[in-house]
């Protein structure tokens, strides 16, 4: 496998309050990258530097071997980097098929006409496709989340950034979560994925990278990071002895 995302050494934050410190990392092409850390511990900051909505005060974002450190979202977007936000963010007014079309033509730069394929294909790889008439503000949680999914994959990415896809939901709609996630990576996406449901970070993804106070605490095999003492201490509140 080839490495799809490089970060290194990345500084960032808002005004003078600083989140993220030397923070440096790797992605592998088709790999599923766990972020798990406790509450400040920089991981949306993370994700919002990685789409371009925060700009690094230092450090460098490489995707794809290019450099995309300062570039704007709507151009990460377009070389295929698709996000997806912890509370689902869908056109209120807008059908469940209306939505994803906007973000199969806007995301990629088509024509509404050219993009239609692709939306009926990302309902049916979500599940959505029998409700693609259904007004976004109507649908439940469940369905909410995957249409979050749904838009992010309409802009054809080759890398996926999840943002607590499973928060709120059910333990059932954890696993149909999980099932969907596996079903991309199958079909060959990269994806970083952020989440507070621990065992879906063990069981569904390759490395789990864990943030502290906007640094790396431990980067690794999913079950050998959530059993490591660091993550005990600072993650799951569990003090040495």
């Amino acid at each position: 496998m080839s490495t799809i995302l490089k970060v290194e050494n990345l500084h960032a934050g808002y005004g003078k309050f600083k989140v993220l410190h030397d923070l440096s990392f790797e992605v592998e092409e088709g790999e599923v990258l766990g972020i798990i850390g406790p509450n400040g511990a920089g991981k949306t900051t993370l994700m919002n530097a990685l789409c371009g909505l925060l700009i690094p005060s230092e450090g460098e974002i490489l995707f794809e071997e290019s450099n995309i450190t300062k570039l704007q979202p709507d151009k990460r977007c377009r070389l295929g980097i698709g996000r997806t936000y912890q509370i689902p963010k869908p056109f209120e007014g807008l059908t469940v098929f209306e939505n994803v079309l906007a973000a199969a033509a806007y995301g990629t730069g088509r024509t509404e006409s050219h993009a239609i394929d692709d939306t009926i294909a990302v309902l049916k790889q979500t599940g959505l496709f029998e409700k693609g008439d259904i007004v976004s503000s109507e649908l439940t949680l469940l369905d909410r989340k995957r249409l979050e999914i749904a838009r992010a994959l309409a802009t054809k990415p080759t890398l996926l950034l999840l943002d607590e896809v499973a928060a709120g939901l059910t333990d059932a709609e954890v696993h149909d979560v999980m099932d969907l996630v596996a079903d991309l990576k199958q079909a060959g996406y990269t994806i970083i994925w952020i989440e507070h449901v621990i065992k879906t970070m063990v069981e569904a993804t390759d490395k789990l990278l864990c943030l502290a106070v906007g640094t790396k605490l431990v980067y690794g095999d999913p079950k050998t990071v959530i059993e490591s003492k660091e993550v005990e201490e600072v993650y799951l509140g569990v003090d040495e002895e």
